[in-house]
């Protein structure tokens, strides 16, 4: 690992510039469904965080909309998406808001954090419409696969910035971070995931969303999954930097594991579904 890389490895595992999990996120992280009286604990923690709960909310009907009528209390949201749906969808919130940005940096958390909520939410919707099969986890790896990037833009900002300029249609983001940095946002995202204790199919989903699913030996299905809704996010001109710029997409490994419609299809039919994403 050369110094450059272990420099920045070092900042971000003694969280010199990072932010450690705010007390929302960690109690949600810890509350599991198994502990009933832990019901009214996490509806209690969502509304004690108004800008948390109202997405939370927002978010909820994003991807039920069409199932249930509009999901308008987080006791309501409860009942309809279940327990784990409604932490995991809150447990991706909070971490967000640990990256509070400045007025002059809005712009590009606006735009990281519509990006994340894109691809969690079409990862969600795929699994149920197409899949037919619910995890857990869909919703939290797709939502969090690029917290790398925040975690570059929020404590290396000057490292974002010639990153995101050097970005181009013959340069990928992997590529122009490996150059810049030395490493990705994919491997500082796993090394973030790990500090904060994530379920390890987030961690793997993370590291791997860019590369062949099946070098997952575990979460294969899940990394092909969150790859596939990153694509689809980008072309709805859900971008996570301020260009557009072709994603590492492995199109035939990620259908050899999925049984789905083509890209097109399913573009067409998700447009419509996540447009509110616009309104959070």
């Amino acid at each position: 690992m050369n110094s450059k890389v272990n420099d920045i490895r070092i900042d971000i595992q003694k969280l010199k510039k990072l932010p450690t999990l705010s007390y929302t996120a960690e109690k949600i992280l810890n509350l599991t469904s198994k502990e009933l009286t832990h019901l009214d604990e996490l509806v209690s923690i969502i509304e004690r965080d108004p800008p948390i709960m109202s997405k939370v909310l927002g978010v909820a009907n994003i991807v039920y909309l069409g199932v249930y009528k509009p999901i308008t209390t987080i006791k309501d949201a409860l009942l309809k998406i279940g327990f784990k749906t409604l932490r995991n969808i809150a447990l991706g919130i909070a971490i967000f808001s640990l990256f509070k940005s400045s007025p002059e940096k809005e712009k590009t958390y606006a735009r990281l954090f519509k990006h994340s909520i894109a691809t969690g939410s079409i990862a969600q919707i795929i699994a149920d419409k197409f899949l037919e099969e619910t995890s857990d986890e869909n919703f939290t790896a797709g939502v969090l696969h690029d917290i790398g990037l925040f975690a570059l833009y929020y404590a290396f900002n000057n490292h974002f910035k010639k990153i995101e300029e050097t970005v181009s249609e013959e340069i990928t983001l992997i590529k122009a971070e490996e150059e810049i940095i030395g490493t990705n946002h994919a491997q500082v995202g796993k090394w973030l995931a790990e500090m904060w204790g994530l379920p390890e199919v987030v961690q793997e989903v993370i590291l791997y969303h860019h590369d062949f699913p099946d070098k997952s030996l575990k979460y294969a299905k899940q990394v092909a999954l969150v790859q596939l809704s990153n694509y689809i996010a980008e072309k709805l001109d859900y971008y996570p930097l301020g260009k557009k710029s072709e994603t590492e997409f492995h199109k035939e490994r990620v259908y050899k594991i999925l049984n789905l419609p083509q890209p097109e299809e399913l573009i067409f039919e998700l447009k419509e579904m996540v447009k509110d994403i616009e309104d959070l």
